[in-house]
């Protein structure tokens, strides 16, 4: 299987067939490397906008590319064509985030009417698995420049925002924080569930009765003497969290409890707090 890091740039702009905004893609760069990252070879080409002609002033600023440069571009169908000839028939895909992977599905939607990729077996996410090995969370996402620059790989000659020089940078952080091991445990197998996961879109449930709520993740104990506590009024939906206040018997302490509830693919995240109230000033001198 071939190993391709893939990296695009794109032209964000109103389709009047899709009735909303479209990123069209017009530049695919690529490079396809060893398992450790040694690049091995090169792709770039140019691909000539149909949805819309003009690029927009951001997308310029950012590349450097102007009307006339995407004008002598190829049309998305050839460059297709000459990256499966680079590609091979089976390619695991790495991109920096999955945001180039996801816009790579909107054009394949566009123009083809499906959204997987016919070359890609296999897939990874760069800056996640990055991230990981860093251990920097994934919470935020940090820029492919920035993470160069805190690898001490950063080369300023390196013109960010021109796919083939990403490729190029994101393999070049891929050699320094492959692993084996935890590389073979982050690359995912292409299938049906692979795109099922990646297109949903997770929702917030607001129902407290919803049954992928677990009863259980409803009740709270007290801080102080670890005691159950009661519920002392009704639970009510704001900010994308339940809310209620609670009451230990015992020690007479009071809480409010939040639960939020979010309904992700492979089931509910839930995530509880539960946050002490403090007396009144009239009650704190009562008992004072």
């Amino acid at each position: 299987m071939t190993n391709i890091v893939l990296d695009l740039e794109w032209n964000g702009t109103y389709c009047p067939k899709l009735s909303g905004y479209f990123n069209e893609i017009i530049e695919i760069g690529a490079v396809k490397i060893s398992p450790n990252g040694e690049i091995q070879d090169r792709f770039d080409v140019l691909i000539r906008p149909v949805v819309s002609r003009k690029l927009t002033p951001l997308v310029t600023n950012l590349t450097g590319f102007t009307d006339d440069d995407v004008r002598k571009g190829i049309s998305f169908a050839d460059a297709m064509k000459l990256l499966r000839q680079f590609v091979g028939d089976k390619a695991l895909v790495m991109t920096w985030s999955n945001t180039d992977l996801m816009v790579l599905m909107e054009n394949f939607r566009y123009f083809y009417e499906q959204e997987e990729i016919d070359f890609m077996s296999a897939y990874l996410d760069l800056q996640q698995y990055a991230q990981t090995r860093l251990q920097l969370g994934t919470s935020q996402q940090v820029a492919l420049g920035k993470f160069a620059k805190l690898l001490g790989v950063y080369d300023e000659s390196v013109e960010l925002h021109h796919a083939i020089d990403d490729s190029e940078l994101a393999a070049t952080v891929l050699q320094h924080v492959y692993e084996p091991k935890s590389f073979e445990q982050a690359v995912q197998t292409v299938d049906g569930d692979f795109y099922k996961r990646l297109t949903f879109k997770p929702t917030y449930l607001k129902d407290i009765h919803h049954p992928l709520i677990p009863r259980a993740q409803l009740h709270f104990s007290c801080e102080d003497c670890g005691k159950n506590l009661k519920r002392t009024d009704e639970w009510r939906f704001t900010h994308r969290f339940f809310s209620a206040h609670f009451l230990c018997a015992s020690c007479q302490t009071k809480y409010l409890g939040r639960v939020k509830a979010r309904q992700k693919y492979d089931g509910v995240e839930i995530k509880k707090r539960l946050i002490k109230q403090l007396p009144t000033p009239e009650k704190a001198e009562e008992i004072s």
